[in-house]
């Protein structure tokens, strides 16, 4: 079979705004050859110099990022969340101490629905909103959460699933960083660089702003929350350490070890003024569920 030409990669033509009531030629080089070619130097002649030129290269379509994406083995960071919820981001991979299944570990309201959820209620990955779907992307089982209080203060949200018999992941794999090392220090001091990979923002970095954070009033779907002993982290830069659907997510010290598990987050606050990010000690996290890190 005969396939068409592909259209070679040269210039892109069309009009830049300059001003409110002024326009120039945008001339949009794709290839380097043209950047001194006999043809753009003519459609320079032609309008003038009126041309606002730029070089962009080859232009690619816009991919739905791996987070997002179906992922077998599963991985640290992906979309991942109970039959009932949109999506969150599987934190890590746990084992129970008195043994039993491999789990992966993330907030109740990611695993369990805020409450709602029971022992053995499907889980997806990629999370419902991502196109999860009940049963083709069921890879786990709703095994233990600790439940969300009205009343009182809550120190942790968190949940987890007992994988699939036929389900394979990769334990230690951080994309884009290394490897996940283990539990780090309990202690945070203030301005500690931290990262995160999540389901909606990806692989970030922050640093922490504040620890043994009380009376943080965290809002639900079932109502308002307080919880207590919480890390606060504001992005680096000019950019939001976290946005919605990156709850369950692992945050990470600099020495690759788990230090928080990410549950909520406010679109104001921090330097940059992107807003700020909370979290459960991982510590408290792994005590609250009887379970520890699984790394191999």
């Amino acid at each position: 079979m005969t396939h068409a030409a592909e259209p070679p990669h040269t210039l892109a033509l069309g009009i830049a705004p300059v001003g409110r009531k002024d326009f120039r030629l945008a001339v949009r080089v794709q290839n380097r050859a043209f950047e001194g070619s006999r043809e753009l130097a003519a459609i320079k002649k032609q309008a003038k110099d009126e041309v606002e030129m730029r070089y962009i290269g080859r232009v690619m379509k816009c991919a739905l990022p791996w987070y997002r994406q179906r992922q077998r083995p599963l991985l640290i960071g992906c979309s991942i969340g109970h039959f009932k919820i949109t999506a969150g981001t599987l934190g890590c991979f746990v084992q129970a101490r008195a043994g039993g299944s491999l789990c992966v570990l993330s907030n109740n309201h990611v695993l369990a629905n805020e409450n709602r959820g029971t022992k053995g209620d499907a889980v997806v990955q990629c999370g419902v909103y991502d196109g999860g779907q009940v049963p083709d992307d069921t890879v786990a089982k709703l095994q233990d959460f600790v439940g969300l209080k009205r009343q009182g203060a809550n120190e942790v949200d968190c949940a987890i699933a007992a994988l699939e018999d036929s389900v394979l992941a990769d334990r230690t794999k951080l994309h884009g960083l290394g490897k996940l090392a283990g539990l780090g220090e309990v202690f945070l001091n203030e301005g500690v660089p931290v990262s995160k990979i999540g389901r909606t923002t990806g692989l970030t970095y922050g640093r922490v702003t504040a620890f043994e954070l009380d009376n943080v009033v965290v809002d639900f779907d079932t109502g308002a929350m307080r919880f207590d002993h919480q890390i606060e982290i504001e992005g680096a830069e000019n950019e939001p350490f976290s946005d919605d659907g990156d709850s369950g997510s692992l945050i990470i010290g600099s020495d690759k070890r788990g230090v928080a598990l990410l549950f909520a987050g406010s679109d104001q606050g921090g330097a940059n003024g992107c807003g700020l990010t909370y979290a459960n000690p991982l510590g408290l996290v792994l005590e609250a569920l009887k379970v520890d890190l699984a790394l191999a």
